[in-house]
């Protein structure tokens, strides 16, 4: 049981197959008092509907375009400061990264303390949310990725970024990355954090748009690892995770959009007709447990929906697709 009151928020770029279960998860692991959705205005009303039908904590929906109209700032305006010409990164990836890291601008009412979680990660064999060490309550978030792979270069550049900008030292793990898919946020944390980008251009403008400005600058950030190096820097106390080893030797991450190994294995196992394909989370919990055996349970599973997980190089893929008996590419080298 949740030991703490806190509010969840969940930037979803497009309602999904899996969508239902990760919220119903959530809620049946953690109860959190309100899960906060911000998503594109196409997805939202048939958002609401939708989760009308659904056994989670109570549903808030917001529209990510005018998200940050309490502040006076539109998605437009925002993203307008990007200019990178051709890359790999649109203004949108990096407008969902300031949703998170400013989501108290646009939900005053936000717990001091919410957790960020990414849409596309279900919560199975999981992890604590909250310890008490001494009496006192931590706040604590699972390292999902191993650091013995992904891309050198693009990590190089985040990691400058932070030194550069915050001008404190990234934080380093010997097993894992700081790129967890999830996290705990604090809001004292994140305007003091404002605040210091701020400093860094020497200007009074939104903080908002400086960051969007920044990736000009560097090329790209990473909210997770930026966060949680400034507080490893500022309020070592306040920064609680679960080693690699506890959690993420066993989470699996592989692409799929509906059309995956996993789907189509789950729609085979509940022979499911019905369109659209919209499990709960008792039932994706039931296949798991079910497809897995006596084999040891994942802790989490990320559904990745973007094609580029068919195209990345071996060398650039994360021990946690490779590992995956769902990952598509690793089924096929095997089958040949």
């Amino acid at each position: 049981m949740s030991i703490e009151t806190f509010d969840l928020v969940i930037p979803l770029f497009k309602l999904r197959w899996n969508t239902r279960a990760v919220l119903e998860g959530l809620t049946k692991h953690y109860q959190p008092r309100t899960i906060h959705i911000i998503t594109p205005t196409p997805e939202a009303a048939p958002l609401r509907t939708q989760v009308t039908h659904w056994q989670t904590a109570p549903i808030v929906v917001h529209e990510e375009e005018p998200f940050f109209s309490p502040v006076g700032l539109s998605k437009e305006s925002i993203c307008a400061e990007l200019d990178l010409g051709e890359s790999l990164y649109t203004p949108g990836w990096f407008y969902q990264q300031l949703l998170k890291l400013g989501a108290y601008e646009g939900i005053p009412d936000l717990s001091e303390w919410y957790l960020v979680w990414d849409s596309d990660l279900l919560p199975v064999a999981t992890w604590p949310i909250f310890q008490t060490v001494e009496g006192a309550t931590k706040h604590a978030f699972a390292l999902l990725q191993s650091n013995q792979t992904g891309n050198a270069k693009i990590v190089d550049t985040w990691a400058n970024w932070i030194r550069s900008v915050l001008q404190v030292e990234a934080i380093i793990d010997p097993a894992g990355t700081f790129i967890p898919h999830h996290m705990w946020f604090k809001r004292s944390h994140l305007q003091a954090m404002a605040q210091r980008v701020q400093a860094y251009y020497g200007s009074t403008e939104p903080w908002l748009q400086l960051m969007m400005r920044s990736a000009n600058e560097f090329g790209t950030y990473g909210e997770y690892w930026i966060y949680s190096s400034w507080v490893a820097a500022t309020a070592p106390d306040d920064l609680a995770f679960h080693p690699y080893e506890a959690y993420g030797a066993t989470t699996e991450r592989f692409f799929d959009d509906g059309t995956g190994l996993f789907s189509a294995a789950l729609k085979q196992a509940q022979a499911a007709t019905d369109e659209p394909f919209s499990p709960s989370y008792e039932t994706v919990s039931a296949f798991i447990q079910q497809a897995y055996g006596t084999d040891l349970l994942p802790s989490s599973l990320s559904f990745e929906s973007s094609p580029r997980h068919l195209k990345k190089d071996e060398k650039n893929m994360h021990i946690e697709e490779s590992r995956s008996r769902w990952n598509p590419r690793s089924v096929a080298t095997a089958s040949t």
